[in-house]
């Protein structure tokens, strides 16, 4: 991995009400790429068709803002293409630019059978629980802490309920535990904890794909191997947010379709290491190792070619491999000085 910039973790979680702007419009242009993406990938919107931030604003009931950004995102993955012109080209099925087609936007020139629904902001745990997922993913390689609920809820400005309602949810992910005494513990992360999740994925992630490949769609295929494949040509435009969404194509949207959900629940269970790692990327503004990016391909290239037990054995691969670089990124961690953490992690050890 490349170092992009010092390496200065920050995981105290901002509450301010411009933090709660911020927060919102991350969620909202989340959404809104989200839409786009699938309508793009699924064919529904024509290529070459310019797309304007006012008019797609206006269809999804927001600000310009989360629009910028959602049309920023696609081009990145290369879903959008600039032009010698105002806004952005959708591309083609091969990701090719077509000439622009300048026609009304509409909720049907999107892709939408209807006007989309006005993005409804999620809860004030959904608000806050990405800035807890940061900080307790940082905090946990440093050590064993207790979360006092109601420091969290004065620092985030919410109830204790809405803080324990996030916390449960990063509890279903492992991240945190609650004790006989109803106190909320997380970490501390140890190289034995996290060669037991790899042991897990290891043992249930080849047989969900083998099941799942039969249903997965070649639009879908086709669009996560093209993202890999501009990752590894510009590994440098590559940032933690767009790493994790390669990494969900894989180890979620390809065993998404495996007919046993309680298997599905375990796997999920065991990703831990998928978040600290996004997490570390963040932390210290990282790039991805081309290792990462070629084990992701090679598999990818054997589901698109109908070879289910090759793309089983690269999954198997490149989970071996990525065992190595997450107990190599603690060693990294265990050297460097504790961040300021949120004043609610009180350290236990």
């Amino acid at each position: 991995m490349t170092r992009r910039a010092s390496a200065t973790i920050s995981t105290q979680p901002s509450v301010t009400d411009a933090a709660s702007v911020e927060a919102e419009a991350r969620l909202r242009y989340r959404l809104i790429h989200d839409q786009l993406k699938s309508a793009i990938a699924l064919g529904k919107i024509a290529p070459g068709l310019v797309l304007l931030e006012g008019p797609v604003a206006r269809i999804f009931g927001t600000s310009r803002v989360p629009v910028r950004k959602a049309f920023e995102m696609l081009h990145a993955s290369g879903l959008l293409h600039t032009f010698e012109g105002r806004g952005y080209l959708v591309a083609s099925p091969d990701g090719s630019a077509r000439p622009p087609l300048r026609a009304p936007l509409s909720e049907s020139a999107l892709g939408f059978d209807e006007a989309p629904a006005p993005l409804t902001l999620p809860s004030n745990s959904e608000r806050i629980y990405h800035a807890l997922e940061a900080a307790v993913s940082i905090g946990i390689t440093f050590g064993h802490f207790r979360i006092d609920e109601s420091e969290a809820a004065e620092a985030f400005g919410v109830s204790r309920a809405t803080v324990r309602e996030a916390l449960s949810r990063l509890r279903d992910l492992g991240l945190v535990e609650k004790s006989a005494y109803s106190h909320w513990l997380c970490g501390p992360l140890t190289a034995r904890a996290v060669a037991h999740d790899y042991e897990l994925r290891a043992l249930l992630e080849p047989p969900a794909l083998r099941a799942s490949m039969p249903h997965l769609s070649k639009g879908m295929l086709t669009l996560a191997l093209a993202e890999v494949e501009r990752a590894i040509e510009d590994p440098d435009s590559i940032d933690a947010d767009a790493l994790e969404r390669i990494e969900t194509a894989l180890h979620v949207e390809c065993l998404s379709q495996a007919p046993n959900k309680k298997l599905l629940g375990m796997i999920g269970h065991a990703h831990m290491p998928l978040t600290v790692n996004h997490a570390f990327y963040n932390a210290f503004n990282l790039h991805p190792e081309t290792g990462t990016l070629v084990e992701h391909r090679a598999v990818l290239k054997h589901l698109l070619a109908g070879s289910a037990e090759a793309a089983v054995t690269a999954l198997a691969d490149h989970l071996h491999a990525a065992q190595k670089r997450t107990l190599q990124r603690l060693k990294v961690l265990a050297v460097l000085p504790e961040p300021d953490l949120p004043v609610f992690m009180h350290r236990i050890s």
